[in-house]
């Protein structure tokens, strides 16, 4: 699907609100002037800024060019089964993943998901496997190695 530069700023402001409400009850430190909703908040102020702009943008441009441009429309390629299949392949691995993680393990629905989404796009089965690997590898370190996320390990349990 294509969206306009104005309604993806329209998602940006409206997501930064969301974010900048919802970080202003985050509680201050005793005696500071700053706690934990700086961040967030700064974030916030930022995607709605940048949101901002691109509504301006897309309006000026708009009007530059004399002629309306629908607000969405559905790319040429989402309407046959080729370019379908990709976009419906997300969809259910992220399904999957909600479905198997814990009793799969992340890296083997990772893997496996990862490989079919590849081979859906027409990649070769030893590149899809090949990025497949890589990407769940990558994705294991960093989220359980370095940001001590507890990604569910489920058939590996005892291995890692």
């Amino acid at each position: 699907m294509r969206v306009t530069d104005a309604l993806s700023g329209a998602l940006f402001i409206a997501i930064g609100l969301f974010i900048f409400q919802v970080a202003s009850g985050f509680p201050n430190p005793g005696g500071m002037p700053y706690g934990a909703s700086l961040l967030p908040r700064i974030l916030g102020a930022g995607l709605m800024i940048g949101g901002g702009l691109l509504v301006i943008g897309d309006i000026v441009s708009r009007r530059a060019a004399g002629a309306p441009v629908a607000l969405a429309a559905l790319e040429p390629e989402l309407k046959s089964p080729r370019g379908l299949l990709p976009a419906a392949m997300v969809l259910v691995l992220v399904l999957g993943h909600i479905l198997l993680a814990q009793t799969l393990g992340y890296l083997a629905v990772s893997i496996i998901g990862l490989t079919l989404l590849f081979l859906s796009v027409r990649l070769s089965w030893s590149a899809s496997i090949g990025l497949a690997l890589a990407g769940s590898l990558l994705c294991w370190w960093l989220f359980a190695g370095l940001l001590r996320v507890p990604l569910p390990r489920g058939l590996l349990e005892g291995f890692l």
